[in-house]
């Protein structure tokens, strides 16, 4: 999925916590530049991309360009979760790993039949259930 300019300001300030407000603030912008970036009315100037980029922790290259070249601030934080997992939690990562294959094969057929595919099969759900108690993990109610 492609995100606009707008978008990805948006998404990788949220992923900071932080408000239009304190983002302007952190960048010495008006409050509602913010917004208007957000909601792609305009764009900022390349030294305010400048400062953007470095509150975000994001690169001029995510931000600018439009192919998924560069991971999303979700996407990083993701990354270092499951590096996190792998180095403390080898049964988690291999939980982990299984539930991220077995979903990629489910989207790579739905995409093929462009048709929504049902729930899992019932061994993939048994291995999620004996996982979750392995590791005490609750069902959403």
């Amino acid at each position: 999925m492609n995100l606009t300019f707008g978008e990805k300001i948006k998404d990788a300030r949220k992923s900071k916590n932080l408000t239009q407000k304190q983002l302007a603030e952190k960048i010495g912008a008006k409050h509602n530049s913010v917004s208007d970036w957000e909601n792609n009315k305009n764009r900022p100037d390349a030294a305010t991309i400048e400062f953007l980029c470095k509150a975000l922790d994001i690169t001029p290259n995510y931000l600018l360009d439009s192919s998924p070249g560069e991971y999303s601030p979700a996407e990083k934080a993701m990354i270092e979760k499951y590096r996190f997992i792998s180095e403390y939690s080898p049964e988690g990562a291999a939980a982990v790993s299984y539930i991220l294959n077995r979903e990629y094969q489910i989207a790579l057929e739905r995409k093929r039949q462009t048709v929504p595919m049902p729930s899992l099969p019932a061994e993939d759900l048994a291995a999620i259930e004996c996982a979750m108690q392995k590791f005490n993990i609750r069902k959403a109610r």
